[in-house]
């Protein structure tokens, strides 16, 4: 039905804005180590913190393809 399509477009849109997010902050990141960064306790934090997001949105799309063939 058009509205599960709706929403899912509207879901997909708000993932690839989160997916663009998190790759902004792994492009600091890596700037911030190929200019010679430390690893701090701070920077352990960011990469779990973007490791955690992308697994989560990673779930998310996995649900959503799920839900299109049927199989909740």
């Amino acid at each position: 039905p058009q509205n599960r399509v709706d929403e899912a477009k509207a879901e997909l849109k708000k993932l690839i804005s989160e997916f663009g997010k998190i790759g902004s902050n792994l492009n600091q990141i890596a700037k911030y180590f190929n200019q010679g960064g430390i690893l701090s306790s701070e920077m352990r934090n960011e990469i779990r913190k973007s490791l955690r997001d992308i697994y989560e949105m990673k779930y998310e799309v996995m649900k959503m393809t799920g839900d299109f063939r049927g199989s909740n």
